[in-house]
């Protein structure tokens, strides 16, 4: 591993800090972590009559196609004043309860908690996301690309859905061919002005003009490509397919996610042309995963899941193996003794709060305490170091991305 400072957030400290314009960098580096997690639990609300209230907070969800079946289901991406991505709720039951609120003050978005300035943030939605790509192709944090083969999934129909799912909510079932997918793609990045993205202050500004905001215009540049989907009866070839596909036309790095599979599933999948590959663990307490994700844990246990993993990493290499771990599902306590079995596998353990949606058995259960997620990553903190990985040197998939978690806010370069 190489060296690197894991940053240790101190409990004590107030989430509601101010960091103005010339803050200092040290303050906000001890601050982001304990803002980034308060936002992870507790979403944001937008004045419903802010002219760009719709273009933060969806009237409801997308009816299908879209990838809503992980924690980003019905959050937007905001970029923070530390560059990094967040994907903050703005859709669920308990917004009506959250101090946040992202509002546009003298041309500057500034998320503010109890009406006071807290930070930074904007929020850029690339011109592909105004066309038939984005039916396809979603930008997810700042710079991924993303895509859901299906929205399809054998146990949602068979009525044994993981509970926080909302991957069968909708009217429309989806499957995207592999061809498809991999044509997006190429045109997105081939296509310069399909990158093209003014921050949203900019784009409610009243004084700038067209000209100006010609000269304010930015453009994505694409580092990686997240694919996932519902759990598919054949699942591993139709990854196959979708890997060897985007691999003919782009040499992005690919990240998957898909149940534990064979040992020969995971060479083909790497052969294909995958870079990275997460086995989403999603809790480890036994009696929590019968509740929480009842198909999953009927057809593999937690030996499956740490056995893929342990076999994924001789296959992908050091720190290209991943699993999600949701935190407030299950006591605190095992969800660290479930990062400390992935980390012991050669995983990277991802914990991210539990987010309720919509639709899903647990739509009104509550997220963790900010405290107890802050916890969680500490005890992170040290077994990632304990064990001698390096989450940085991931090259696709969700933690480099790094919206839904505060991962590279908890590392910190020596």
């Amino acid at each position: 591993m190489s060296e690197a400072k894991l940053y240790h957030p101190h409990r004590n400290q107030s989430v509601n800090s101010s960091i103005d314009d010339h803050g200092d960098d040290e303050q906000m580096a001890k601050n982001i972590v304990e803002i980034k997690t308060a936002l992870l639990c507790h979403g944001l609300r937008v004045d419903k009559n802010e002219p760009y209230c719709r273009d933060v907070v969806p009237s409801t969800y997308p009816k299908g196609g879209k990838s809503r079946a992980g924690v980003a289901g019905s959050g937007k991406t905001f970029l923070l004043e530390n560059g990094e991505a967040c994907n903050i709720g703005v859709l669920q039951p308990f917004l009506e309860k959250t101090p946040f609120e992202f509002r546009i003050i003298d041309g500057q978005g500034w998320i503010l908690r109890n009406g006071e300035k807290t930070i930074r943030a904007t929020i850029r939605k690339p011109k592909w996301h105004s066309t038939e790509l984005f039916d396809v192709i979603q930008l997810h944090g700042k710079d991924s690309l993303a895509t859901a083969i299906s929205n399809d999934c054998t146990y949602w129909k068979a009525g044994e859905g993981c509970k926080f799912c909302i991957i069968g909510v909708g009217e429309k079932m989806v499957e995207h061919e592999p061809e498809e997918i991999a044509k997006s793609i190429r045109r997105i990045e081939n296509e310069t002005e399909l990158r093209a993205t003014c921050d949203i202050e900019d784009e409610y500004n009243p004084s700038l003009s067209r000209s100006d905001l010609e000269k304010r215009k930015k453009y994505i540049a694409p580092v990686d490509v997240n694919i996932n989907s519902g759990t598919l009866r054949n699942g591993p070839k139709a990854y196959e397919r979708t890997i060897s596909a985007i691999a003919r036309v782009s040499n992005l790095p690919i990240g998957i996610q898909i149940c534990p599979i064979k040992k020969q599933e995971i060479e083909a999948l790497y052969s294909a042309g995958a870079t990275e590959v997460s086995f989403n663990l999603e809790v480890y307490d036994e009696k929590t995963r019968k509740e929480a994700i009842p198909g999953k844990a009927k057809d593999n246990s937690l030996n499956d899941y740490l056995r893929a993993m342990r076999e994924a990493v001789k296959v992908f290499g050091d720190n290209q193996v991943e699993s999600w771990i949701l935190i407030g599902l299950e006591p605190k306590t095992k969800t660290i003794e479930g990062i400390r079995a992935i980390a012991e596998t050669g995983a990277i353990p991802l914990p991210k709060i539990f987010r309720p949606l919509y639709g899903s058995p647990y739509q009104m259960k509550a997220p963790p305490a900010v405290e107890e997620a802050i916890e969680v990553y500490k005890a992170w903190s040290d077994i990632v170091r304990e064990c001698g990985l390096d989450p940085l040197e991931t090259k696709a998939g969700c933690g480099r991305c790094n919206g839904c978690f505060p991962l590279r806010e908890l590392i910190k370069d020596s």
